[in-house]
């Protein structure tokens, strides 16, 4: 007896949130930082100010990257575990999913909801574990 996961439109709607979670972080991250230095560039900036205002808010920023890879290790783990379980993919879609995800985690997880469970059908064929 196959086992079957259900997405639902509910289901699929909570996958799409925490799949997108991590690349709003990161967006946030970095718009924080452009927000910082493109006053500077505004004119003709003195040699080394970029490199200035950095170091004043290196604690903020790394703080903010640091939160934004926790909130994004488990939503890389939750898309691994799913990946593993689905049954129509083929081997190397997996290992190419794999190795995306791990590379690139925020952008992947979006773009992984986007692929594959955004169209997914309602009962999608799973194995029983990650094994």
């Amino acid at each position: 007896m196959d086992k079957h996961m259900i997405l639902d439109d509910k289901t699929k709607r909570k996958m799409g949130v925490l799949c997108f979670i991590p690349i709003v972080c990161f967006l946030g991250c970095v718009a924080y930082y452009l927000s910082l230095i493109l006053p500077i560039n505004s004119g003709h900036p003195a040699v080394g100010s970029i490199v200035s205002v950095t170091s004043e808010n290196y604690d903020t920023l790394l703080l903010m990257f640091v939160s934004s890879a926790i909130i994004t290790a488990p939503v890389f783990f939750y898309c691994l575990v799913i990946l593993a379980r689905f049954k129509n993919l083929n081997s190397a879609m997996k290992l190419q999913w794999i190795i995306s995800l791990s590379v690139l985690a925020p952008i992947a997880s979006a773009l992984f909801w986007l692929f594959l469970i955004k169209d997914a059908p309602k009962y999608m064929a799973i194995h029983p574990d990650i094994t």
